[in-house]
């Protein structure tokens, strides 16, 4: 723990979410007592939970070495995922018919077809082509082995985690709290949901902010704590200029601010969304946990419209 305080990436790490928390605080008189419950509960105590269930595991593959171009592919990628984050979503959906786009169902599987492409499969095929396999991303089938129920007992304690806080705590457990959802949709739309979003935010996110981006900082910058901490401040900043330009009723802000404001909100709460599940990437790289871990973060909270989506009643 003391060495974390002496580590650079950290202590810079921590300049600028105060400089963040700062601005939104002064610029847009937003509470400190809520920052503060945020950083507690995801910037210590998830990842201190995480780490304490972790610390002893070996990861399941190494890093491969980085190479002279590196830097720019990666900065370009991030530029990319910024745009279509921004501007792409919309430029695409140009490309197939509004009775698509007005059909549920129909929308979800474009907007997965649209991520896949996206998050995955582009910055695989440019890695590809410098030549770096699956196995490297952590995609690749293993054998069961030992650390099969070490990984299971990580994941249902994460999962006990996730789902107690946002059951007793969060928004996303409110419609649970209510006891709106009848047991027929508990017990078929549940399992379905979770497999759902292990794929279209599991496999999407997890790839690009995890396997590819935060692996090849931790090269890069030569700091596993590095690439932990960067890759979570650019998958905050990478929503930025999406918030910006269509604004957030979705966190619950229906009124138009400035892009500084959307900046440091990134920062201070989303950023640090990533950091646990980059702790478990880090000590096991096993993709297929943090893809199971990251459905179960998003199931509750998007459940109700999941059984709109595929008319389960």
């Amino acid at each position: 723990m003391i060495q974390l305080f002496r580590n650079r990436y950290f202590i810079a790490f921590l300049v600028i979410y105060a400089a963040a928390t700062t601005i939104l605080h002064f610029g847009f008189q937003q509470s400190f007592t809520d920052s503060l419950f945020f950083a507690l509960i995801f910037g210590a105590g998830f990842p201190m939970i995480t780490w304490l269930l972790v610390r002893h595991l070996t990861p399941w593959l190494e890093d491969q070495p980085g190479f002279k171009s590196e830097k720019y592919i990666l900065a370009g990628l991030v530029l990319f995922i910024v745009w279509y984050i921004s501007y792409g979503t919309g430029w695409m959906n140009l490309l197939v018919s509004q009775e698509v786009l007005r059909t549920p169902w129909k929308n979800s599987f474009f907007v997965l077809f649209k991520k896949l492409l996206v998050f995955v499969i582009i910055p695989f095929s440019i890695y590809r082509l410098c030549g770096f396999g699956a196995r490297d991303f952590g995609l690749s089938v293993r054998r069961p082995g030992k650390k099969l129920s070490r990984t299971i007992i990580i994941f249902i304690c994460l999962s006990i985690l996730v789902v107690a806080f946002q059951l007793f705590l969060g928004h996303g457990g409110g419609q649970f709290r209510n006891g709106q959802f009848s047991a027929t949709q508990l017990l078929f739309g549940l399992p379905l949901c979770f497999l759902w979003y292990f794929l279209e935010v599991g496999l999407v996110e997890e790839f690009f902010f995890r396997a590819l981006l935060q692996s090849r900082l931790s090269v890069w910058l030569k700091s596993g704590t590095g690439g932990i901490l960067f890759s979570g401040l650019i998958f905050g900043l990478a929503h930025a200029p999406g918030l910006y330009l269509r604004g957030a009723s979705s966190e619950g802000i229906s009124e138009q601010l400035p892009f500084i404001f959307w900046a440091a909100y990134t920062i201070s709460v989303m950023s640090l969304a990533g950091i646990f599940m980059g702790i478990v990437w880090s000590k096991t790289k096993n993709i297929y946990l943090v893809m199971a871990i990251h459905a179960i973060v998003d199931l509750l909270p998007n459940f109700g419209d999941f059984l709109v989506t595929w008319h389960i009643r």
